[in-house]
């Protein structure tokens, strides 16, 4: 297999979808030749749009099987209580402490469960998120 080539500017290797990209625009006759300013440019907005991006959304922690986002919706909440690890239950221990929002969800799907007394997880969410609600 052919070793894809690499970035001008970053020398990290390119994707097929990048690489194909830079050669249908170099067969167009748009180069890409940017200054060194406008290369900088360019890398400070995209970490800042990296950093936005991974400041607003809380990502859960884990795959989900029937999932394909890792925002804390109702039903990636009750995935993780249900069948978590370690891992995603620290995620979800930082979004309930740091978003009301969560927190309600959190309420929302312990609600439905806690009429099982076996359902010991639920439990334990309902009364942490419950005392952090009231703290």
């Amino acid at each position: 297999m052919a070793e894809l080539p690499r970035c001008p500017h970053c020398q990290n290797s390119l994707t097929r979808k990048q690489a194909a990209q830079m050669l249908a625009s170099l067969s167009a006759g748009r180069t890409k030749n940017f200054s060194e300013a406008e290369r900088c440019l360019r890398r400070e907005r995209m970490k800042s749009i990296n950093a936005r991006r991974t400041a607003a959304s809380f990502g859960t922690g884990m795959p989900h099987r029937h999932l394909n986002h890792g925002r804390f919706t109702l039903a990636a909440i009750d995935d993780v209580i249900g069948r978590g690890q370690r891992g995603p239950w620290a995620s979800l221990l930082a979004a309930v402490d740091a978003s009301p929002e969560i927190r309600s969800r959190v309420l929302r799907v312990c609600a439905a469960h806690v009429s099982d007394d076996f359902a010991q997880r639920y439990h334990f969410w309902n009364n942490y998120a419950s005392r952090q609600a009231t703290a």
